[in-house]
């Protein structure tokens, strides 16, 4: 049991950030990405249980994430309209947008204001400033445009400042 506990934090090490970059890419509210994770990676052990001999583990991986975010989305899929208190101290901790317009207060109004924009702004959002992605990277795992990208996250910011600078 100890060698696959083993076996699998390794592979979780080696493959947690191109899970997690994949699925934000493909899920239909960032809100599910922590679910479907942890689906994968449960699916992922009780197979290494099973069979410890996965050839290529990152091809292997995300077939699992395809299939679990198809069985998400067709058997559970339910939409949330708030953050958890767990998401947004996680959100406050990890995050840097534009120090000049942020601050404590206003962090949690920012992200419930993300939220209600277009799912691709928000994954725009979560690529760059949580999973530090280019702009480039970000157009790649996206399938859109640079110019595109920028467009969404400037003229975002832009809105933002707008709103959040006074207050």
């Amino acid at each position: 049991m100890i060698k696959y506990l083993n076996e699998f934090n390794e592979i979780y090490d080696k493959t947690y950030d191109i899970v997690v970059k994949y699925v934000v890419c493909k899920c239909n509210n960032i809100d599910d990405v922590n679910d479907i994770i942890q689906d994968i990676y449960i699916a992922l052990y009780k197979q290494l249980l099973k069979n410890n001999n996965i050839e290529n583990i990152n091809q292997y991986v995300i077939g699992i994430a395809k299939n679990k975010i198809n069985k998400y989305y067709g058997l559970s899929y339910k939409i949330k309209n708030l953050f958890t208190k767990a998401e947004i101290n996680n959100l406050k901790n990890n995050i840097n947008i534009e120090k000049n317009i942020v601050d404590k207060d206003n962090l949690e109004e920012i992200w419930k204001y993300l939220k209600n924009k277009d799912i691709i702004i928000f994954k725009i959002f979560y690529l760059y400033y949580i999973e530090s992605l280019t702009i480039k990277e970000i157009s790649k795992h996206l399938n859109i445009n640079e110019s595109n990208v920028k467009n969404y996250l400037y003229r975002t910011l832009k809105e933002l400042k707008n709103t959040y600078k006074g207050e």
